[in-house]
């Protein structure tokens, strides 16, 4: 890898690590200095709004980690199709944006929630987001790889695809001729 691109990873693990860091601050000034008083009261006396505010965060959460995982693998397909080491590094960067966006927006969602309501299980939703970042350390290397894991997982080291499908296709004649 060039030069450049060894400190534009360096540059996105550093952002990475800020955004555990921020996490963190925002759990604990959100759990210990501005502590709401705990309602010991059922959700169903609670504001409606409140409460809907509470499912679109549980919401957010059940939907950013999968959706995460996904745009991350359709944008390594894409990845794939470039030639250039340039191109391949400007779509994971871009990746990684966007997915440190969708789990920020979670996590303060999950605080916001955590506020209104006054309960504790918002705070289970936001570790789920925190655990989730921390499973998303950046990879230039990994995301650039070229050899596909499935085609390695399934087939001997000295068979390729295509030598596969000839000897098939060859036991097949043999097996019509017969």
């Amino acid at each position: 890898m060039s030069d450049k691109l060894i400190h534009s990873e360096k540059t996105y693990t550093f952002l990475w690590l800020f955004f555990i860091a921020e996490l963190v601050v925002f759990f604990l000034v959100a759990f210990f200095l501005f502590h709401p008083p705990l309602n010991p009261s059922s959700p169903q006396t609670q504001n409606t709004v409140y409460i809907a505010f509470l499912y679109f965060s549980y919401l957010s959460v059940i939907i950013a980690v999968p959706a995460s995982y996904k745009i991350y693998d359709i944008k390594k397909k894409q990845a794939r199709k470039k030639a250039d080491a340039e191109q391949k590094a400007e779509i994971y960067f871009m990746t990684q944006l966007i997915i440190y966006a969708i789990f920020e927006f979670s996590a303060i969602i999950t605080l916001i929630a955590y506020f209104l309501n006054k309960m504790y299980e918002p705070l289970y939703m936001f570790g789920i987001i925190f655990i989730a970042l921390l499973l998303k350390k950046p990879s230039l290397k990994k995301f650039i790889e070229e050899k596909e894991a499935q085609t390695a997982f399934l087939l001997p080291e000295d068979e390729t695809l295509e030598n596969t499908e000839n000897k098939y296709q060859e036991k097949n004649k043999h097996n019509t001729n017969t």
